[in-house]
């Protein structure tokens, strides 16, 4: 038999409600607390101090800097191994077009990257440097590491889909690097085909992109500079099979973290 005690009031179920709310809305909490503290535990501190003692990747972005390549080259690089400091260089004015014919602003931006390049080295004597560009961030990379006090050396460095021109001597550049100098390229680049075709490379060389046909010395190349383009530099051609990598050949397909994590860590 059911007493009047028993019976559930008015009041009684809005305070049942009420604590039903309050109780779903403590547990969404927590859970939403709990997602942001594992998405905050899975960043990584790319520039940390124990990073930098391992050694560092300095990664520069394409002209325009706007399409997220340096984020994905990081994360590529970090889950493929690199437990070094990876920095990125922030070089471009935002402007495609201005980036890649600025000659004689890329070429401040430039030293500014061989004086940063070389504080590290003093600061961090015998860690590995490595430098990692993309398109118009290439011919940066280049003039940088030409522009190195003599005696310095960086481990080595990697062009991805370089928009400097394919006789653009890279003998200087190859001088300042204790290993390789790696470019990726692809006969199927539309911008390099098409766009820097039209614009002109970042070099203003007036050929075609060394990203897209690949780099041969110049004919005023001395001896000792061909035999640098012999010895350390390694030339990679984009194939169909590195779709399965993320890299469809266009144009920042390099800069896909699977390709990144397979094919540019190791040599980093």
């Amino acid at each position: 038999m059911t007493t009047a005690s028993d019976r559930a009031t008015p009041a009684r179920l809005a305070q049942s409600t009420h604590f039903a709310r309050n109780s779903k809305s403590a547990v969404l909490a927590v859970i939403v607390f709990a997602a942001a503290l594992a998405a905050g535990c899975g960043q990584v501190n790319y520039t940390s101090p124990e990073r930098y003692d391992r050694g560092l990747v300095v990664c520069l972005s394409g002209a325009g800097g706007m399409m997220g390549e340096c984020d994905r080259i990081r994360d590529g690089l970090a889950s493929g191994g690199v437990d070094r400091a990876i920095e990125v260089f922030d070089w471009s004015r935002g402007d495609v077009l201005s980036d890649q014919t600025s000659v004689a602003n890329n070429h401040r931006m430039a030293a500014a990257l061989a004086r940063r390049l070389e504080s590290y080295m003093t600061e961090h004597p015998g860690c590995p440097v490595h430098v990692v560009g993309i398109s118009a961030g290439t011919g940066l990379i280049i003039w940088a590491l030409e522009d190195l006090q003599p005696g310095l050396q960086v481990e080595g460095a990697v062009l991805m889909a370089s928009s400097l021109d394919t006789k653009y001597n890279l003998g200087p550049a190859l001088a300042k690097v204790r290993d390789h100098i790696y470019s990726f390229g692809s006969p199927v680049d539309p911008v390099l085909s098409l766009g820097v075709t039209w614009a002109g490379t970042v070099d203003r060389g007036g050929g075609l992109a060394g990203g897209l046909v690949g780099f041969s010395p110049p004919d005023t190349a001395s001896d000792a500079d061909k035999n640098l383009y012999k010895q350390k530099l390694s030339l990679i051609t984009w194939w169909p099979g590195d779709w399965v990598l993320g890299n469809t050949g266009t144009h920042l397909g390099s800069t896909s973290p699977t390709f990144v994590r397979v094919r540019i860590a190791p040599l980093v």
